[in-house]
């Protein structure tokens, strides 16, 4: 009797930690976030991106970041600031021929309907000084999150080139 006793006592604790670790896992989020919309709102604002990047519009390609923003771009400084961002941008929309062309291949939303990520590939022109065409492919990935005012900013925009 003894030894049941002091074996429930041992294992108990256990299997409670099973069953909440479980309930936590298993249980469906309380106000979880229409994934496929909130999807379909990232694919929206990305797009708006995608088509300030191809005007070469500075200001608004700079709006899609969160005031804290990392962007990561290949061989560059990290720009950590709004001014180290608008930098970069200014550099490469300043190229000779500078084009960029983007498609996303995955947008992934977490049940809480707060983060996002975004995967995608890239392909990137520019003229050098003598006139030669220079093209660059590669991939980026931008991770979301959700504003107080239900839209999305860019929190993080890492891209780096194949080759």
């Amino acid at each position: 009797m003894r030894r049941r006793w002091a074996l429930r006592c041992a294992l108990g604790p256990f299997v409670l930690a099973g069953l909440v670790a479980c309930q936590r896992e298993c249980a469906p989020v309380v106000g979880a976030a229409n994934v496929e919309a909130e999807r379909e709102a990232i694919r929206s604002e990305s797009n708006r991106w995608f088509q300030a990047i191809a005007a070469k519009d500075l200001e608004k390609t700079l709006s899609f970041y969160a005031p804290d923003a990392r962007y990561l771009s290949a061989g560059r400084p990290a720009a950590a600031t709004p001014q180290e961002r608008r930098k970069l941008w200014m550099e490469d929309y300043g190229l000779p021929g500078f084009s960029s062309d983007e498609a996303t291949t995955e947008i992934e939303v977490a049940r809480s309907g707060e983060l996002a990520f975004q995967r995608g590939t890239y392909v990137s022109t520019a003229q050098t000084e003598q006139g030669k065409i220079l093209r660059s492919t590669g991939k980026f990935l931008v991770i979301w999150k959700k504003t107080p005012t239900g839209g999305w900013q860019a929190i993080v925009d890492i891209d780096n080139a194949d080759q």
